[in-house]
Order: structure tokens, then C-alpha cells, then sequence
């Protein structure tokens, strides 16, 4: 079958940019703008994934090259006048390089100044590396990625021999929302002075492991994927003027305890936010006393990798 001539002009010599709107296909929000040119309208068709070309580097790019933050095709428009395309796409992870869902995350206002009107979703930081361009291997997405994957294999294999976490992912799950409002109130106590094992941030840091840990246990028990809970953008903890006081947070802790106390979330949408909430509280709890829930994370993964029966597995908990 003859290919038709395509409705929109490239030049001649095909380096004519054309203006790109990407919108997700789902909620129909406008995700960014950029430019193709022939051989990124080739390459879009061709792979399915976006392609545009850069104007400042002068360079074809596929977007989400570096992040993972790929653009699926799920239809293109052309214009009336044939001389701009929408792309209708299904966006994995957010599309803003400054770490929001759509990178028209502010809003103008009557005196000119800007709102950001959108919630962050990472860190860039954690994903595109420091400014010189250096990969940043432990930032919270790929730490919480490893971390998660360690407990899938515990699942997953049956290591009940060896591990008392293996045991507890492949046995009913009646005890573990328990467990998770017992160490939600101790770490409410360790920020209200009630709880004390040893130093306040060091007792914080150990207590918040603790929440963190039956998070994890009760989201994999339920089958959930770390896609669906995302710890990473949980665990970002707020910025230090947005954190409240650690008598303030003790009190939300001990509500959140008896939220899981009195029922387990009915669905695993419910489950997922309930647990993602969770694991927020608890890096903001953290915070509070100068704890970095990054920090937290990385050394239950080092713990876990450092277990005989998960360094066997070639690999399987990094």
C-alpha cells in the first residue's frame, strides 16, 4: 500500500520545525510544547515514544531519555492551517523537568507574579543529578525502587527459613495494619518527649524506619507495586518552613494510628493513597527533628542487600 504524503510540511529538506501540543490522553491536561522536525515525526511514528527536536542543543531527544518519563502515542492531530500537531499521549511519571506533572504547574497573576498551583512529584535532583550532569544513583526513586523490589523477593521467594519479613509476606496480613498504628504512636511519643530510647533524632530516625518498613510490608503483602504507592514522592519530605512543629505532628501521627486502627482501606486505589499518605506523615515527622527520610531508607536497602539470602539471589533485591 502506497504511503500518502504527509498532511504537514517539513521542508523541502525537512528541517522546518512544527510546533507540538502534548496533552495527556487521559485528563486531557496540556503537558508541555515543544517542536519536531522530520526525522522526530519519523521517530515518534516509528517507535511509538515522543521525539522532539531540541532548538538549543540543536539535537533530536526522545523526552524522558534520561528520567524514564516516557511519552507513549496514543493519537496526533493536525490543525486546521497543517502547520501544528497535538499529541494526545499516555505520560509515564511527570513531564516537567523542574519535577511537576505537567509543566504548566504555575499560575499568572492580575500583578504579574506567579502561583504554583500543582503538587511536585519529584525531586529533580533525584533524577537528572546535580548540576555538572552526574547521574544520581541514590536519590529517593531509585532508592525506594531497590528497597521495594527487596521486599518483592521475600515475597516472592520462599525464604521463611531465614526471614522473619519473608514469613510475614506470605502469611495472612490480619497483624500488620496493627503494627502500623503501634509504630505510628511511637513515633508520635519520640516527637512529644512520651517515647524515649536514646537521643530524640536518632530515636525519630528509628521509629520512622519502623513505619516505613510495615508500609512497605502491608503494600507488597497486598500486591501493590511501587508504581501505585510511589514512597519516592511520599518521602520528599516539605521544605523546613512547611514542616509542622513536632508537637503538632504527634498529633496527626496518633490520628493517622487510629485511621488504621479502625479499618484497613477497602480497594488497592484506597490502600495505595492510604499507604503513599502514610509514608508522607512519616518523612514529615522525620523532618521535623532534622531527619532525612532519604537517609532512612538507604540504610534499611544496605541492611537488607547485606542478608546472605538476598546477596545469593544474583542481584534480585537491587
Amino acid at each position: 500500500m502506497m504511503s500518502r504524503e504527509l498532511p504537514i510540511s517539513f521542508g523541502d529538506d525537512g528541517a522546518a520545525l512544527v510546533p507540538v501540543v502534548t496533552q495527556d490522553a487521559a485528563s486531557g491536561q496540556v503537558l508541555m510544547v515543544g517542536f519536531m522536525n522530520r526525522l522526530a515525526f519519523d521517530r515518534t511514528r516509528e517507535t511509538g515514544l515522543v521525539h522532539y527536536w531540541s532548538r538549543s542543543r540543536n539535537t533530536l531527544w526522545q523526552k524522558g531519555e534520561t528520567s524514564g518519563h516516557v511519552q507513549k502515542v496514543q493519537a496526533i492531530y493536525v490543525n486546521c492551517e497543517q502547520n501544528t500537531l497535538l499529541m494526545e499521549v499516555e505520560q509515564v511519571g511527570a513531564v516537567c523537568h523542574d519535577g511537576y506533572p505537567t509543566c504548566y504547574y504555575r499560575r499568572l497573576e492580575p500583578d504579574n507574579s506567579l502561583t504554583v498551583v500543582r503538587d511536585r512529584w519529584f525531586d529533580p535532583a533525584d533524577v537528572y543529578g546535580n548540576p555538572n550532569g552526574s547521574a544520581g544513583p541514590d536519590g529517593l526513586e531509585t532508592v525506594t525502587r531497590a528497597w521495594w523490589s527487596a521486599f518483592e523477593t521475600l515475597r516472592d521467594r520462599d525464604l521463611t527459613a531465614e526471614s522473619g519479613t519473608s514469613r510475614l509476606l506470605r502469611a495472612p496480613d490480619d497483624a500488620i495494619a496493627p503494627r502500623i498504628a503501634d509504630e505510628l504512636r511511637e513515633l508520635a511519643g519520640v516527637l512529644d518527649g512520651s517515647h524515649v530510647h536514646t537521643a530524640q533524632a536518632e530515636d525519630a530516625a528509628l521509629e520512622g524506619g519502623q513505619v516505613c518498613y510495615w508500609l512497605a510490608v502491608k503494600g507488597i503483602h497486598a500486591g501493590l507495586t511501587w508504581e501505585q504507592v510511589r514512597p519516592d514522592r511520599a518521602l520528599d519530605a516539605p521544605d523546613d518552613g512547611d514542616i509542622p512543629s513536632p508537637v503538632s505532628m504527634s498529633a496527626v501521627l496518633r490520628a493517622q494510628a487510629n485511621r488504621w486502627e479502625a479499618a484497613t482501606p477497602d480497594g488497592p486505589g484506597d490502600l495505595a493513597a492510604r499507604l503513599h499518605e502514610t509514608f508522607a506523615l512519616a518523612a514529615a515527622a522525620m523532618a521535623s527533628l532534622g531527619v532525612v527520610p532519604l537517609d532512612v531508607i538507604r540504610a534499611d536497602l544496605a541492611s537488607l542487600q547485606s542478608r546472605p539470602y538476598l546477596a545469593r539471589l544474583n542481584g534480585t533485591s537491587a
